[in-house]
């Protein structure tokens, strides 16, 4: 009798302890849960590694079965494709939504962050600004850009005008606009209301400071400004961001899967970075929303959302450090893969480091370590795993005079060493594909979590052919035998 593929059951509670899959580990079996995952999940492997194939796919494949909402970032040409493969593996597909230029998924960011007031708007385009630029630290032009900006969305608001990204790159120069603007809020606001003091605060700004700058330094304040609010003023990123609304970010609570197909490689790449960290903060803010407006009560029934992104360093900004101290509560998942520590010192200043440092050590619900010879990122990983106390016996030898006549001896003393060396890490890892039997192997490590024989540290494997390997009724000892082997091999 033919069988029928069976169909997605649809859960409605998840509770922390809930477990997500287990990892291979060499002698045990390690339990993930959806409380770790929602305290972030980094995963870290050089170019090759198969962090992609392997654990990024194994723990993302058992989110989507768990039913999570899901913001999949994409910066690589291939990643929406998969993500679309790996929904449709979960029984998801239904799910799936797709922004892409040209595709019906439209969402207008400023309809919806207008409802948070203007500091929101202003906050999104810093975010922007962040990731374009390439830096975290504001001088003087990106702080009075931002200044500018934030006066001119009040008078928008003020003026009761609909927030356009065009509208505003147009007033930010016009003098002429900004008057009209001035005057069609002064007669919609009453004297007796709390807009009467904003408006008196524009106003002041427009006719005074910004007419009494000189003209080189409004030309550096709009030269700051103009390339965060450019990518949404025309062409298909208009029609994307600036018109109509197909996509709530709350959408994601209800089951949701977007997919974001605007890499941020080519020609393009300024829209897919500006694409991608608008919907990363608005989908942050709303989590954020629910959260502080009090709609996260009975957590067991919040469905958890988790924002994903490979190759997480073109879309790093300052609210993710922030952010993940509280995703647990939040029920959110912040679920980053990148290849070195290295990739996030790309922008310049000097709270880049420290602003990392927070970041990387939040993310510490599920941390894994695939093949990296990258030796900043070595030292990091280090110093989580910690030193053990080692033996080391040393041998001396004393002869002298044409007898040979001498003494020899040895002596032991404990030391500390790291846990394991770089290169463990560089070659002693298995990188997928028919070379290493298609299988991944990496390094697990959860803060306040031990592994068998008290380590603080346990090797895990994601093999690239799981559905194969688990019909064939794989364990441990078989992963064992498939990839230890082959390791020990290719280090000899």
């Amino acid at each position: 009798m033919k069988t029928t593929k069976q169909e997605h059951i649809r859960r409605t509670e998840w509770r922390a302890s809930d477990i997500l899959l287990h990892l291979h580990g060499l002698t045990e079996e390690i339990p993930i849960t959806v409380g770790q995952v929602c305290e972030g999940v980094m995963v870290m492997g050089a170019s090759g590694s198969g962090k992609t194939t392997g654990p990024v796919h194994d723990i993302q494949l058992a989110e989507m079965k768990a039913d999570f909402g899901m913001l999949n970032l994409s910066v690589k040409l291939d990643e929406a494709a998969r993500a679309r493969r790996l929904a449709n593996k979960a029984g998801r597909g239904k799910d799936v939504m797709v922004m892409k230029m040209g595709g019906p998924t439209k969402m207008n960011f400023l309809d919806i962050l207008r409802e948070g007031g203007p500091d929101d708007v202003v906050s999104a385009f810093k975010q922007i600004s962040q990731a374009l630029m390439g830096q975290i630290e504001e001088n003087e032009w990106t702080q009075m850009s931002q200044q500018h900006l934030s006066n001119l969305v009040k008078l928008f608001i003020l003026s009761g005008k609909r927030l356009e990204v065009s509208e505003l790159r147009l007033a930010a120069i016009d003098l002429k606009t900004q008057k009209m603007l001035l005057d069609e809020a002064a007669t919609r606001i009453s004297m007796d209301t709390p807009d009467a003091h904003t408006l008196k605060m524009v106003s002041s700004y427009f006719s005074k400071e910004w007419r009494m700058m000189k003209d080189e330094t409004k030309a550096s304040v709009l030269m700051s400004l103009t390339p965060t609010l450019n990518p949404f003023c025309d062409g298909p990123m208009r029609e994307l961001f600036c018109t109509d609304t197909t996509f709530h970010p709350k959408m994601l609570r209800e089951g949701k899967i977007l997919i974001m197909d605007i890499p941020c490689v080519g020609e393009q790449c300024v829209y897919g970075i500006a694409a991608n960290v608008i919907m990363k903060y608005i989908v942050q803010r709303m989590i954020v929303s629910d959260y502080k407006e009090g709609r996260i009560t009975n957590e067991r029934r919040i469905r958890p959302v988790v924002i994903i992104a490979d190759e997480c360093h073109y879309l790093v900004t300052v609210t993710d450090s922030e952010f993940i101290t509280t995703s647990r509560s939040m029920r959110c998942s912040m679920f980053y893969a990148t290849q070195q520590i290295n990739n996030f010192y790309r922008r310049s200043g000097r709270t880049v480091e420290a602003e990392t440092n927070i970041l990387l050590s939040e993310m510490h619900g599920v941390r894994v370590m695939c093949q990296n010879g990258d030796e900043k990122t070595y030292k990091w990983f280090m110093s989580l795993l910690g030193e053990e106390w080692r033996e080391r016996t040393s041998l001396s030898a004393n002869f002298s005079g044409p007898t040979g006549a001498g003494s020899a001896g040895a002596s032991m003393q404990m030391h500390k060493e790291n846990q394991l060396s770089q290169r463990d890490l560089s070659i002693g890892l298995a990188r997928g594909g028919p070379a290493y039997d298609f299988v991944v192997t990496g390094i697990l490590q959860q803060s306040g979590h031990t592994y068998a024989g008290g380590k603080m540290f346990s090797q895990v494997a994601f093999p690239q052919q799981f559905d194969f390997l688990r019909k064939k009724g794989a364990s441990c000892v078989l992963l064992h035998r498939l990839f230890g082997k082959r390791v020990k091999q290719k280090n000899n």
